[in-house]
């Protein structure tokens, strides 16, 4: 049986992650039993109390300085969530996000999953941050939510002990290594590749081989 934690330490697991960095001990340690209700105190419960204080309407001033924030599903189709999470992910990443993505949270989430990890496919910007994100549900009324994290690394996230996911869209993945799939073109990709020279070296060698699908031909130029 694991053994119950104490809130600091679980605070300090979460700071060792890059999380909670500006949270006070004492209210975290009010969060977790507000969370816990008398239960053990856990990581799930942990990550509840985070939760509790970072805000689960997307970024927060608690959670910005994190470059995390954590929507639940009651506040995922809010537009004032999606506004908040758009303006913040374009000023973490220092890049436009197109409005056509904004409306909706996955297809934000997958977008701004697939900026960061095309910063990164050719090891160009290799400090530059991927987007992770752990899924669960608020332990004392059983909501799930989602914290997502922009990390360089994911390698503190994962030790933390509970699913971490890493966003990326399949199709984007593939295009990125050169594997083209018909109708696999994503939007992310069609922005990115034709200043990518490793991407365009990609294309011209399946376009050469007759491997590149109709839908990629127009980004040979």
């Amino acid at each position: 049986m694991t053994t119950p934690l104490r809130a600091d330490e679980a605070l300090a697991s979460l700071c060792r992650a890059g999380l909670a960095t500006r949270i006070d001990a004492a209210a975290f340690a009010a969060a977790c039993d507000e969370e816990r209700g008398g239960a053990p105190l856990d990581a799930e419960i942990a990550l509840s109390a985070l939760a509790s204080i970072y805000g689960v309407r997307g970024p927060s001033e608690a959670s910005a300085v994190d470059r995390a924030f954590v929507v639940d599903e009651h506040a995922a189709a809010d537009p004032a969530v999606l506004g908040a999470v758009w303006l913040a992910l374009e000023r973490w990443l220092e890049h436009p996000i197109p409005v056509a993505v904004a409306t909706d949270l996955d297809e934000l989430v997958s977008y701004a999953g697939d900026l960061c990890f095309l910063r990164r496919h050719a090891g160009a910007a290799s400090e530059a941050p991927y987007l992770f994100s752990i899924e669960r549900w608020r332990t004392r009324d059983d909501t799930p939510y989602s914290l997502y994290v922009l990390r360089s690394d994911g390698a503190p996230l994962y030790a933390l002990g509970v699913p971490v996911q890493f966003h990326v869209h399949p199709d984007t993945e593939a295009a990125a290594a050169g594997i083209f799939r018909t109708d696999g073109l994503t939007s992310s990709y069609r922005e990115h590749a034709p200043a990518c020279a490793a991407c365009r070296d990609a294309l011209r060698g399946a376009a050469a081989r007759g491997a590149l699908p109709d839908v990629f031909q127009a980004l040979l130029g």
